[in-house]
């Protein structure tokens, strides 16, 4: 089996997926099945609102569309973002990451879910997707693992940032 932080296949596949599809039938990644390996980002549609985030404490949410970066190589693979998915669900209470605390806020909708799998792109997507963006991090916000800033930025809705999520994947391969 080859190293999924470098892989050999030169085409990978960016996938953009409805949340609501994950664990399904038409599930493209078959999560209920197998654990693939990779890098994620969630596209979350928030109202304005001040969550607590664990340690980092409590923040203020502008209105708008937040994304959040993250990678999945343990054994458990790709199967983590069925479980952001659940906790956005209402349908999890655990909360381990800090987009745990965003997205289990009830008034936050999981929209989007982009990932490819077999490729370590976590931190140079983040940082594509907070310079595209032009958005203030929320220091340390996903990033305590790395010398980033933040795993998290933000964007005016969406429908604006669901593109520019899928060509920083797709940049960074």
């Amino acid at each position: 089996m080859s190293d999924p932080r470098n892989p050999t296949d030169e085409n990978p596949t960016v996938h953009s997926l409805d949340p609501a599809v994950l664990g399904t039938d038409d599930d493209p990644l078959v999560l209920g099945s197998r654990s693939p390996v990779g890098t994620y980002a969630l596209v979350f549609d928030a109202p304005e609102a001040t969550v607590e985030v664990g340690a980092l404490g409590a923040h203020r949410f502008s209105a708008g569309a937040y994304v959040y970066v993250g990678s999945a190589f343990g054994t458990g693979g790709l199967r983590r973002v069925r479980r952001h998915r659940r906790v956005a669900a209402g349908d999890h209470d655990a909360r381990h990451w800090h987009v745990d605390y965003l997205g289990g806020h009830p008034a936050v909708d999981l929209a989007r879910v982009v990932c490819v799998t077999d490729r370590d792109v976590e931190c140079a997507v983040a940082t594509e997707l907070a310079s595209s963006l032009g958005s203030t991090p929320i220091d340390g916000f996903g990033s305590s693992d790395c010398s980033c800033d933040a795993h998290l930025a933000r964007g005016d809705s969406v429908e604006t940032v669901t593109p520019l999520v899928e060509a920083a994947f797709r940049s960074k391969m």
